[in-house]
């Protein structure tokens, strides 16, 4: 007869969730995702506002996450209001992007991730086992938080990223600092890609899943959705494709996409389809498992990028400027980033007064509910001979590869 079980508390992840296994006798024959946290309704929320509250609204879905749903949802809405932005405010809002890209990664890499790699309970215990790494991280991500600051007012939910621009753009002097202390970490970061190559994954190998990102654009932006089995779905169908529904054993909706594939989003995902040949066999990734090491690939690309986008900015030379004056109108937008965790979604509607009429959001953890449910289950053929309590620290482990930001998920 079965017995459920479960992991009531996902630890060392953003948000509420558990993980239900149920045992048969004394094997585990099966599991189930569980991201009980209460649902905010955020799209509910937007229907019926202005189109210069809604972007504002938005990027409290999350606070990691805050800078990449603001740009988000004003590439969208400026999508449907046909405006147009000029290309130093496009390319500060990349920045800010990558500032997001740097300050989640860290936290997820020194502070969520390695207690499972250096065999320690949590985050405090680092400071004895890894206090160089541990310092080190933690400077990583205040920068990341530094750039989102300079370029969006705060580092948590921007006031100065406004539909059709900025409300104030950087000084030369704060760009250059950026870019300096940017250049301060770059050797520490690619250090740590040595330093994680050389880590125990400590889980098996597991099948690597369909790989699905956003392409078509500079880096972490696009206008389609690109996937390893080589369907291509413009931005336009991207939410039929992602086909989420609701299910009765998530607060978050459920991608069950347009056939039968289940496919992952997220750094692995990314690197995966784009293959860089500069980091070589450590990015020979043929599992989940490998998720770290893709992660801290992906720390230097940003920290490289960022670096990239100041020198352009102040190549080409920083001018005064204030947003486009938006002259309410309907339409429809759909704007398409990669967060850190993977691909996100921003859809609205807006009638002729410029009126949110529709909102539709879909996040990278939402749409990784498949993924991590059919590794679990994968997890769970291979290893259950082990005891129970093995089976769910190794649950856990293998549901922090896919960090999820399970705010975002029910939103």
């Amino acid at each position: 007869m079965s017995k459920p079980g479960k992991i009531d508390i996902l630890t060392r992840v953003e948000g509420h969730g558990r993980v239900e296994l149920v045992r048969k006798g004394r094997r585990i024959v099966d599991a189930r995702l569980n991201l009980h946290e209460s649902p905010r309704l955020f799209e509910t929320l937007l229907i019926g506002r202005r189109f210069d509250e809604v972007a504002e609204i938005a990027c409290r879905i999350c606070s990691i996450c805050s800078t990449v749903h603001k740009v988000a949802a004003l590439r969208a809405l400026e999508q449907a209001l046909n405006v147009r932005i000029s290309q130093q405010t496009d390319l500060l809002r990349q920045l800010a992007v990558q500032g997001g890209q740097i300050e989640s990664h860290a936290l997820h890499i020194f502070c969520l991730a390695l207690p499972d790699y250096l065999g320690v309970g949590g985050f405090p215990a680092l400071a004895s086992v890894a206090p160089l790494e541990l310092q080190q991280g933690l400077k990583i991500k205040a920068l990341g938080n530094l750039i989102q600051e300079t370029v969006g007012g705060r580092a948590i939910h921007p006031f100065n990223l406004l539909p059709g621009g900025l409300g104030s753009v950087p000084g030369v002097e704060q760009l250059q600092h950026l870019a300096d202390q940017l250049s301060s970490i770059l050797d520490n970061v690619s250090a740590m890609i040595g330093f994680v190559s050389t880590l125990d994954e400590g889980l098996p190998a597991l099948p690597l899943l369909s790989a699905c990102a956003v392409s078509g654009g500079p880096p972490l932006f696009g206008d389609r959705l690109a996937t390893s089995t080589g369907v291509t779905v413009p931005a336009t169908s991207a939410a039929v494709w992602l086909n989420e529904r609701n299910e009765d054993h998530t607060h978050a909706k459920v991608s069950r996409f347009d056939g039968e594939s289940v496919f992952m989003v997220g750094p692995l995902a990314r690197l995966n389809l784009s293959k860089p040949t500069e980091y070589g066999k450590r990015l020979d990734a043929t599992s989940i498992t490998d998720s770290l090491k893709a992660r801290t690939i992906e720390l230097h690309q940003a920290v490289e990028r960022a670096m990239s986008l100041i020198s352009q900015l102040l190549n080409e030379g920083l001018r005064k400027e204030t947003p486009t004056t938006i002259t309410p109108s309907a339409g429809e937008g759909t704007a398409l980033i990669e967060a850190p965790r993977g691909v996100l979604l921003h859809n609205y509607r807006f009638d002729e007064l410029g009126i949110c009429r529709a909102a539709n959001i879909i996040t990278p953890t939402a749409i990784n509910q498949a993924a991590i449910e059919m590794s679990l289950k994968s997890l769970i053929s291979v290893i259950n001979d082990d005891g129970y309590e093995s089976i769910k620290l190794s649950c856990e482990r293998l549901i922090r590869c896919f960090d999820p930001c399970i705010s975002c998920a029910v939103h």
